[in-house]
């Protein structure tokens, strides 16, 4: 029992625990668990400790063989499942029957091939104490034939819808998935061509151990590539969320400062909403408190803000940035002054993106926000000048 496999058992399960809360929430989420689960439980099968332990249990020998292959099986057509309701979910509901009967009859017939080969004891390698007897090898031709058909097919969708996913986390996991998938066929292949060598020789393969244990290398990269691949989308997820919530924590003093000067456009966001809805309704009311404060500062502060930051040296999005944030220090000062609107208020030229492009946006207020904050914009002078005598 090598340390890798006991790796990717490990692995497995952990990504079938992992998976189980969204699966039990979201239906469509079922067959990735059960997949998942089917691998994980396959691979335990496939452990000495427990295959020995099924066989005397039962006292079938061997059983644990077409118990692993048969939840093997189960996990192909769940991946098949999963990778339809993405790529092709019009047709779902059409191929499903298809794959079961599929399903139910490769088992069928290995059950039937699999009592027909002598076993008189347990062994430790079924495949390398049986294959090249005919019903022995025709049980692992079927299996393995079923296997390389299942992953063919995943490769071909997995690849085929990465080219229209929108996140690029989403892209790269659905291509690992299928290059995955794509070696789970390289493993098919080369088992089938030792299957037929085996059976067409007159012996043990000279190579045999060689060809074990790079198929077991082959089938090791197949199953870490899947969940690699599962994981990356996730792992996108979390980083989005992790940005976002650094630029909620970067928004808040700016936030915190405008809407002290216009309460009322503030509104309660339950607590239970995720770090996206506050990222969201933090940047909607800091638009919202610009607009309402827009009215007190005239077009003179405003022409004022842009030579300072002309001043400071800033170019481009930051000199717009800056020159926002001294006439919104301006405006609030104004607010919580008491003053009157003013006649002749700035119009504001806030990006051209800012109602399309949300990463956009918030890139563009953490730029005002830093503006706000520095020491140019606390230097600003806010308070009305004097008017001449």
């Amino acid at each position: 029992m090598s340390i890798l496999k006991i790796t990717i058992m490990v692995m497995l399960w952990a990504v079938a625990l992992w998976r189980l809360p969204s699966a039990i929430r979201v239906p469509r989420q079922r067959s990735l668990w059960l997949a998942f689960t089917g691998l994980a439980l396959a691979t335990t099968l496939a452990m000495p400790p427990v295959s020995s332990f099924l066989d005397t249990w039962t006292g079938i020998n061997n059983i644990s063989v077409p118990a692993k292959h048969a939840v093997g099986i189960v996990a192909c057509g769940a991946i098949l499942d999963f990778v339809f309701s993405m790529a092709r979910p019009q047709l779902v509901q059409r191929t499903r029957l298809p794959h079961l009967v599929l399903a139910l009859a490769v088992m069928l017939l290995m059950g039937v091939l699999f009592a027909q080969v002598d076993q008189p004891t347990r062994v430790e390698n079924f495949y390398e104490a049986y294959a090249g007897t005919p019903a022995a090898t025709a049980y692992l031709l079927t299996f393995t034939a079923y296997l390389g058909l299942a992953m063919g097919l995943s490769t071909w969708l997995f690849l085929s819808y990465a080219r229209h996913a929108g996140a690029r986390s989403l892209r790269n996991g659905l291509r690992l998935l299928g290059t995955g998938t794509a070696v789970g066929v390289v493993y098919a292949a080369i088992r089938i061509a030792a299957l037929l060598a085996r059976l067409f020789s007159d012996g043990p393969l000279a190579d045999e151990e060689t060809i074990q244990h790079t198929a077991d290398l082959v089938e090791y990269l197949a199953i870490g590539l899947i969940i690699i691949g599962n994981s990356l989308p996730a792992a996108g997820v979390l980083a989005r969320t992790a940005a976002d919530w650094r630029a909620g924590r970067r928004l808040r003093p700016l936030w915190s400062s405008l809407t002290e000067a216009v309460p009322d456009i503030t509104l309660p966001t339950p607590h239970r909403h995720g770090i996206r809805v506050h990222l969201h309704r933090t940047v909607i009311e800091i638009r919202d408190a610009s607009l309402s404060l827009m009215p007190y500062v005239s077009a003179t502060v405003r022409d004022r803000a842009d030579r300072a930051a002309e001043e400071a040296g800033l170019h481009g999005e930051e000199r717009e940035a800056m020159a926002e944030a001294l006439w919104l220090r301006a405006a609030r000062a104004a607010k919580l002054r008491g003053t009157a609107p003013v006649a002749d208020p700035a119009r504001g030229h806030g990006s051209a993106l800012e109602d399309v492009d949300f990463p956009a946006e918030v890139h563009r207020l953490l730029l005002i926000s830093a503006a706000y904050h520095s020491p140019a914009a606390t230097a600003f002078p806010t308070a009305p000048a004097p008017e001449p005598r």
